[in-house]
């Protein structure tokens, strides 16, 4: 039998992995019910044009399977106010304080038991029926005209295109942060955030030529997930083997921010699935053979990702170079193989996928060796995002 090609060898790692239909129409679900509710009648943020939106994995595409069937599904949203309040009128404990009695509101309405959840920049909602979720909202205000212009002309200057950078720039927030000292006080020392600009960051390096503005709107829908990109696909592939090899220590595990932005600077529009995996395994490869230090946002070059990381010793910044020669040498293994046995053992080693006897050779039957992560030349020079 004629071996797979390596797109498709890939894709069955990311039949196993991707998340399952009924997540996304429970999470569309969960995601619009919310929404309805802080824009009803009587809302008490009626006044304040109060907009949600998702953020996270579920807005990029890149969402996965928790690699215990027992975890709970991330949902994160953004509660962003539009109008009538602002950092000299609230404090950021203002702000938490008022989305928490719309979400305490909808918590008894709903009758969800497990108690609303104070994080540190945002409140936590879990329940459970047929999927167990957490929602994480983040509390947030609409960035000023001087905040959006500072962070164009900062994307500009890094090398993104000016439209592209505006486009961003209107997304930007201003958020809460409760470990600030500043917490409670009307002040304008205010975290900042941008987690829609980040989306269209990452859309623009999927298809750069196809970017188009969305209209504002009250809420904006989950991101159509069927027509999974070959970026969307590699960022969910490297995230499972970095779940898989830190299941064990999940807070120690890098930062799923470090690996997306990563890929999507190496990624080259167009190209195919292996392709496009394989740039970003170089990408991780360069940036481990600089031992970078810093990794930056590319839609505020000032932020870097990798903040946690204290200096060369830090288990943060070892296990995230440690991951990557497991996951340069896992998935050359599992594109080059052709040894039922052994596939089916990297499958479950490596990815915790189970992987039969008859797909097993029926993926290695003459199978013609595909470029390994370092041999995929890279044709742009090494992105300045990453020092």
């Amino acid at each position: 039998m004629d071996s797979l090609a390596p797109k498709s060898r890939l894709e069955v790692l990311l039949k196993d992995i991707d998340l399952p239909e009924g997540a996304y129409k429970r999470a569309e679900g969960r995601y619009h019910d919310l929404a309805s509710w802080i824009s009803r009648d009587g809302s008490t943020l009626a006044s304040y044009d109060a907009h949600i939106f998702v953020q996270g994995s579920f807005a990029l595409g890149t969402a996965i399977r928790p690699v215990n069937p027992e975890e709970e599904y991330d949902l994160d949203f953004s509660c962003k106010l539009r109008k009538g309040i602002s950092r000299e009128s609230h404090s950021q404990a203002d702000l938490k304080e008022m989305i928490r009695f719309e979400l305490e509101g909808y918590r008894k309405s709903r009758g969800i038991q497990s108690p609303l959840e104070s994080k540190h920049r945002c409140w936590r909602l879990s329940y459970q029926d047929e999927l167990a979720f957490h929602m994480d909202v983040v509390p947030g205000l609409r960035a000023d005209d001087k905040r959006r212009s500072v962070l164009t002309e900062r994307m500009v200057h890094a090398g993104v295109n000016r439209s592209l950078a505006e486009e961003v720039a209107r997304r930007a927030l201003w958020i809460t942060d409760d470990q600030r000292d500043s917490f409670k006080e009307l002040t304008e020392d205010w975290p900042s955030s941008n987690p829609g600009g980040y989306q269209k960051w990452f859309t623009s390096r999927m298809e750069p030529t196809g970017f188009r503005a969305l209209a504002e709107a009250r809420v904006d829908p989950v991101p159509v997930y069927r027509a999974r990109q070959p970026l969307q696909q590699t960022v969910q592939l490297l995230k499972r083997h970095r779940d898989v090899m830190f299941a064990e220590q999940p807070d120690l595990k890098p930062a799923s921010i470090l690996i997306t932005t990563i890929a999507g600077l190496a990624c080259v529009p167009g190209e195919p699935l292996d392709a496009t995996l394989g740039r970003a395994l170089q990408g991780l490869k360069e940036v481990r053979d600089r031992q970078a230090t810093q990794i930056l946002n590319p839609i505020n070059p000032h932020e870097d990702f990798a903040d946690r990381w204290m200096g060369p010793n830090c288990p943060l910044r070892r296990n995230f170079y440690q991951w990557i020669d497991s996951a340069l040498i896992a998935f050359a293994a599992w594109r080059t193989i052709n040894v039922p046995q052994r596939l089916i053992e990297v499958a479950k080693d490596d990815f915790e996928v189970s992987l039969g006897a008859d797909a097993a050779r029926a993926l290695s039957g003459g199978v013609t060796r595909a470029p390994t992560a370092r041999q995929v030349a890279i044709d742009a020079p090494p992105a300045p995002w990453c020092g």
